[in-house]
């Protein structure tokens, strides 16, 4: 999914009176997905659709969450972008999730009598975040550093699938170390990075280190040839 900027994105909600983020059944505490849920349905943009279990995407995958949150309405059907609601990814070592206040912004207004938004509101009034299971979570001496990630223009969608066509999300990617190295196998494309590369490795020599960063670059041979470093210090630090 292509990251576009959130600026532009706020006029597009100022516009939309149509989000839909309608009232689900409470599934039991001790069940994930699969359980029984009420049917609802409301009218999206002149549309019908049922929230019946078996119509939606990923529900027997994924936790039962606080509050029902459609990633296929927001980020597919709106186009909701996804630095709109999980801010500074791109400059955060961590994704944030949205605060109470931000989805609000929306929701006072749209589908403010719904269950789902009588809930949120119940967080906002007790001061409480909202209480999401979390689905990704990467090994206590591994660091993960989604900022340098999406800088460097990795999508979305290459770590957590393709969620604008997901209802309820599940860990779509294992987060092993071999999964992550076959990305940062991959060749690197961009001629100006490999040019810096070059440049990299004359400055550094075999047994130089950067002066600013948080691993040797010598010691990775390939770094900047490569999609990714490959250096056990890039990740265990």
């Amino acid at each position: 999914m292509t990251l576009r900027n959130p600026i532009l994105l706020s006029a597009t909600l100022l516009g939309t009176a149509l989000i839909a983020l309608t009232a689900l059944a409470v599934r039991p505490q001790s069940s994930r997905a699969g359980a029984s849920v009420i049917a609802a349905s409301a009218s999206v943009q002149g549309a019908q659709f049922s929230l019946d279990p078996d119509t939606l995407v990923g529900w027997d995958r994924g936790p039962a969450q606080p509050i029902f949150f459609s990633h296929r309405r927001h980020a597919g059907v709106y186009e909701i972008d996804c630095l709109y609601c999980h801010t500074n990814t791109d400059r955060s070592p961590v994704a944030p999730m949205p605060t109470v206040d931000l989805c609000l912004g929306c929701h006072l207004v749209v589908k403010a009598a719904s269950t789902e938004i009588q809930k949120l509101r119940g967080y906002q009034e007790r001061g409480e975040p909202i209480p999401w299971e979390r689905l990704y979570k990467v090994a206590d001496f591994v660091q993960f550093n989604h900022g340098r990630h999406i800088r460097a223009e990795v999508e979305c969608e290459e770590c957590h699938g393709k969620v604008e066509e997901h209802d309820v999300l599940w860990q779509w990617s294992p987060l092993t170390m071999g999964w992550c190295l076959e990305c940062h196998w991959e060749p690197q494309e961009d001629e100006a990075k490999l040019a810096q590369a070059a440049e990299n490795a004359a400055r550094f020599g075999e047994a130089g280190r950067e002066s600013h960063g948080l691993y040797p670059r010598s010691i990775d041979s390939d770094y900047g040839v490569l999609a990714g470093p490959i250096d056990c210090a890039a990740c265990h630090y």
